[in-house]
């Protein structure tokens, strides 16, 4: 049985974004401390808490998760700083910690070209490294949220927001990320972060968001080893260490790894927490 969730208090932001011209990160660099937060990773992030308030009005708690104490620290907390610090490396990767979620952000034009649901050359090293810490970290999953701009008509602005959605979900279970873990959810131009009467505007509102959360085993083990009922002998706030055989997405000689008409496994998105 599910904990009931409550309201907590909104964790200490860590956001970290790389400047869009970049084309090197420094590696190993606390996310804190990196140089540059660009108005767009801003914009794109804040209007992700505003969902979060949102959600909470309505009972759903989606950016809350269950209340099963100490979420900002213990398996669950260390397991999401560790992502963020690998994730944060991705080069034009927007990133920020919020409770028991991590919200990582693309601008579209990153991983799309404008009007198209192919993923370009430019986005297979970009997700190949996310996906890598997906994989590294099998206790977490993510949620894969398109997002465009009002130009065009909403419908078509809708379904090309769920196309490019699911291309990125295809690419990562092609990497290896299990299906299971891996959903799309479309969402046309309906949560803009800017004005789309500029072009400027328009640029922030053209985005790929990850929500990245504990899955319900990983929470179920976090509320085990915080009542101390846990594996015997296993540290309280270690995640799972990754296993030998453990799918390697930098392996030589595997190719290219993108089928575009692979089979269509996995879900679109389902809300776990809604409440129906």
């Amino acid at each position: 049985m599910r904990d009931r969730p409550r309201s907590l208090p909104l964790a200490i932001l860590l956001i970290a974004v790389l400047p869009l011209s970049a084309c090197q990160t420094t590696t190993g660099t606390a996310l804190d401390k990196k140089s540059t937060q660009g108005a767009i990773a801003g914009a794109i992030l804040g209007a992700a808490a505003g969902a979060a308030a949102d959600d909470h009005k309505r009972g759903r708690g989606a950016l809350i998760g269950a209340a099963v104490g100490g979420l900002a620290g213990g398996l669950i907390g260390h397991t999401l700083d560790r992502q963020a610090q690998e994730v944060d490396a991705i080069p034009d990767a927007a990133v920020e910690r919020r409770d028991d979620r991590l919200f990582v952000a693309f601008p579209s034009d990153v991983l799309f070209d404008v009007d198209s649901r192919a993923l370009h050359a430019g986005a297979y090293g970009r997700l190949n490294q996310l996906a890598d810490s997906l994989v590294r970290h099998p206790g977490t999953e993510v949620v894969v949220k398109g997002h465009t701009d009002s130009t065009g008509g909403r419908d078509y602005n809708l379904r090309l927001s769920e196309d490019r959605a699911d291309a990125v979900r295809r690419y990562l279970i092609a990497q290896g990320v299990p299906a299971a873990r891996v959903q799309a959810i479309g969402l046309g131009d309906t949560m803009p972060v800017a004005s789309n009467e500029t072009q400027a505007g328009r640029q922030q509102n053209r985005r790929v968001e990850f929500e990245i959360r504990p899955s319900a085993e990983m929470r179920e083990e976090h509320r085990l080893r915080a009542q101390g009922t846990g594996a015997p002998g296993a540290d309280p706030y270690a995640s799972d260490p990754p296993t030998d055989d453990r799918y390697d997405p930098y392996e030589a000689g595997d190719g290219p790894r993108y089928d575009p008409y692979g089979p269509d496994e996995g879900s679109r998105y389902d809300d776990p927490y809604e409440v129906r």
